[in-house]
Protein backbone atom coordinates (compact mmCIF):
# COMPACT_ATOMS: atom_id res chain seq x y z
CA UNK A 1 0.00 0.00 0.00
CA UNK A 2 1.13 3.44 -0.67
CA UNK A 3 2.43 5.23 2.63
CA UNK A 4 -0.05 6.64 4.82
CA UNK A 5 0.59 9.87 6.86
CA UNK A 6 2.72 9.85 10.27
CA UNK A 7 -0.60 10.26 12.25
CA UNK A 8 -2.27 7.04 11.47
CA UNK A 9 0.11 5.36 13.24
CA UNK A 10 -0.41 5.29 17.04
CA UNK A 11 2.32 6.69 19.44
CA UNK A 12 0.83 3.94 21.73
CA UNK A 13 0.73 0.11 21.84
CA UNK A 14 -2.03 -0.90 19.60
CA UNK A 15 -4.99 -2.44 21.25
CA UNK A 16 -6.89 -5.43 20.29
CA UNK A 17 -8.83 -4.28 16.81
CA UNK A 18 -11.18 -6.19 15.28
CA UNK A 19 -14.20 -3.99 14.41
CA UNK A 20 -14.42 -0.42 12.14
CA UNK A 21 -18.01 1.22 12.70
CA UNK A 22 -18.73 3.96 10.51
CA UNK A 23 -20.91 6.60 11.15
CA UNK A 24 -22.48 10.15 9.96
CA UNK A 25 -22.22 13.28 12.24
CA UNK A 26 -25.86 13.99 11.54
CA UNK A 27 -25.48 17.49 10.45
CA UNK A 28 -24.81 19.09 7.41
CA UNK A 29 -21.34 20.76 8.69
CA UNK A 30 -18.70 19.77 11.60
CA UNK A 31 -14.82 18.78 11.78
CA UNK A 32 -12.89 17.09 15.11
CA UNK A 33 -12.85 19.99 16.71
CA UNK A 34 -16.74 20.78 16.61
CA UNK A 35 -17.52 17.22 17.06
CA UNK A 36 -15.25 17.13 20.28
CA UNK A 37 -17.43 19.92 21.81
CA UNK A 38 -20.38 18.37 20.69
CA UNK A 39 -19.40 15.27 22.89
CA UNK A 40 -18.12 17.32 25.73
CA UNK A 41 -21.33 18.67 25.82
CA UNK A 42 -23.40 15.70 26.08
CA UNK A 43 -20.75 14.81 28.81
CA UNK A 44 -18.19 12.54 26.94
CA UNK A 45 -14.34 13.05 28.19
CA UNK A 46 -12.82 13.76 24.48
CA UNK A 47 -13.82 13.35 20.85
CA UNK A 48 -15.77 9.70 20.95
CA UNK A 49 -14.49 8.68 17.61
CA UNK A 50 -11.17 7.68 16.39
CA UNK A 51 -11.36 9.48 13.06
CA UNK A 52 -13.46 12.42 11.33
CA UNK A 53 -13.37 12.41 7.40
CA UNK A 54 -14.23 16.39 6.85
CA UNK A 55 -17.17 17.29 4.00
CA UNK A 56 -15.18 21.00 3.48
CA UNK A 57 -17.44 22.83 5.47
CA UNK A 58 -15.19 23.18 8.92
CA UNK A 59 -12.45 21.38 7.91
CA UNK A 60 -11.23 19.62 4.18
CA UNK A 61 -13.41 17.87 1.54
CA UNK A 62 -11.99 14.51 2.48
CA UNK A 63 -9.39 15.50 5.14
CA UNK A 64 -8.94 12.62 8.04
CA UNK A 65 -8.70 14.26 10.98
CA UNK A 66 -6.99 11.89 13.48
CA UNK A 67 -8.72 12.08 16.73
CA UNK A 68 -6.32 12.15 20.44
CA UNK A 69 -8.33 8.46 20.99
CA UNK A 70 -6.07 7.15 18.58
CA UNK A 71 -3.22 8.04 19.00
CA UNK A 72 -3.50 6.96 22.76
CA UNK A 73 -5.44 3.73 21.31
CA UNK A 74 -7.61 4.37 23.97
CA UNK A 75 -11.39 2.80 23.65
CA UNK A 76 -13.96 4.48 21.66
CA UNK A 77 -16.93 5.99 22.62
CA UNK A 78 -19.02 5.88 19.51
CA UNK A 79 -21.19 2.86 20.01
CA UNK A 80 -23.62 2.35 22.71
CA UNK A 81 -24.42 -1.28 22.11
CA UNK A 82 -25.50 -3.44 25.41
CA UNK A 83 -21.89 -5.57 25.36
CA UNK A 84 -19.78 -2.10 24.75
CA UNK A 85 -17.51 -4.58 22.23
CA UNK A 86 -17.78 -1.94 19.19
CA UNK A 87 -16.38 0.85 22.01
CA UNK A 88 -13.62 -1.42 23.40
CA UNK A 89 -12.77 -2.74 20.09
CA UNK A 90 -14.06 -1.03 17.37
CA UNK A 91 -12.21 2.02 15.52
CA UNK A 92 -14.83 4.55 15.48
CA UNK A 93 -14.75 6.89 12.12
CA UNK A 94 -16.94 9.41 11.53
CA UNK A 95 -18.25 10.95 8.14
CA UNK A 96 -19.21 14.78 8.39
CA UNK A 97 -22.78 14.68 7.19
CA UNK A 98 -26.52 13.81 7.20
CA UNK A 99 -26.96 11.05 4.92
CA UNK A 100 -30.55 10.96 5.38
CA UNK A 101 -30.69 13.91 3.48
CA UNK A 102 -27.22 14.04 1.01
CA UNK A 103 -24.75 11.60 -0.09
CA UNK A 104 -21.11 11.31 1.08
CA UNK A 105 -18.57 13.26 -1.45
CA UNK A 106 -16.69 11.40 -3.86
CA UNK A 107 -13.76 12.82 -2.07
CA UNK A 108 -15.17 11.75 1.70
CA UNK A 109 -16.04 8.21 0.07
CA UNK A 110 -12.06 8.18 -1.24
CA UNK A 111 -10.43 8.99 1.70
CA UNK A 112 -12.94 6.44 3.56
CA UNK A 113 -11.57 3.67 1.29
CA UNK A 114 -8.26 4.82 1.82
CA UNK A 115 -8.49 4.32 6.03
CA UNK A 116 -10.08 1.54 6.20
CA UNK A 117 -7.87 -0.43 3.41
CA UNK A 118 -5.18 0.74 5.53
CA UNK A 119 -7.34 -0.31 9.27
CA UNK A 120 -8.19 -3.73 7.96
CA UNK A 121 -4.80 -4.33 6.66
CA UNK A 122 -2.47 -3.42 10.05
CA UNK A 123 -5.20 -4.57 12.47
CA UNK A 124 -6.24 -8.08 10.79
CA UNK A 125 -9.88 -6.86 10.73
CA UNK A 126 -11.81 -8.93 8.52
CA UNK A 127 -14.94 -7.47 5.87
CA UNK A 128 -17.37 -8.52 7.95
CA UNK A 129 -15.71 -6.41 10.87
CA UNK A 130 -16.60 -3.03 8.98
CA UNK A 131 -19.84 -2.20 10.28
CA UNK A 132 -22.37 0.50 9.88
CA UNK A 133 -23.26 2.34 13.14
CA UNK A 134 -27.09 1.37 12.43
CA UNK A 135 -25.86 -2.67 12.31
CA UNK A 136 -24.58 -2.93 15.82
CA UNK A 137 -28.42 -1.14 17.43
CA UNK A 138 -30.88 0.27 16.18
CA UNK A 139 -30.10 3.39 14.38
CA UNK A 140 -30.46 5.36 11.31
CA UNK A 141 -26.64 6.07 11.63
CA UNK A 142 -24.32 6.07 9.39
CA UNK A 143 -27.67 7.06 7.32
CA UNK A 144 -29.82 5.44 4.10
CA UNK A 145 -27.25 6.96 1.84
CA UNK A 146 -24.06 5.53 3.18
CA UNK A 147 -23.70 2.00 1.21
CA UNK A 148 -21.72 0.54 3.81
CA UNK A 149 -21.62 -2.77 1.87
CA UNK A 150 -20.49 -0.90 -1.02
CA UNK A 151 -17.99 0.35 1.12
CA UNK A 152 -16.40 -3.17 2.08
CA UNK A 153 -16.39 -4.21 -1.66
CA UNK A 154 -14.08 -1.00 -2.70
CA UNK A 155 -12.05 -1.87 0.19
CA UNK A 156 -11.59 -5.37 -0.39
CA UNK A 157 -10.51 -4.53 -3.91
CA UNK A 158 -8.34 -1.94 -3.24
CA UNK A 159 -6.56 -4.36 -0.96
CA UNK A 160 -6.36 -6.86 -3.35
CA UNK A 161 -5.07 -4.51 -6.10
CA UNK A 162 -2.44 -3.59 -3.51
CA UNK A 163 -1.25 -6.94 -2.67
CA UNK A 164 -1.46 -7.50 -6.28
CA UNK A 165 1.15 -4.89 -6.90
CA UNK A 166 3.30 -5.64 -3.80
CA UNK A 167 3.59 -9.03 -5.35
CA UNK A 168 4.64 -7.98 -8.73
CA UNK A 169 7.75 -5.64 -7.17
CA UNK A 170 8.73 -8.58 -4.93
CA UNK A 171 8.73 -10.90 -7.72
CA UNK A 172 10.17 -7.66 -10.26
CA UNK A 173 13.03 -7.62 -7.63
CA UNK A 174 14.40 -11.09 -7.85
Amino acid sequence: MSQVPAEWKPKATPRPWTWIIIHHSDSLFGSAALIDKWHRARGFDELGYHFVIGNGTNSGDGQIEVGPRWAQQKWGAHDNALDNRYNLQGIGICLVGNFDKQRPTAAQKRSLVKLVAYLMRTYHVTPNHVLGHGETKQTDCPGRYMNVAEVRSLVSQSIAEAEQQEGEAVAASK
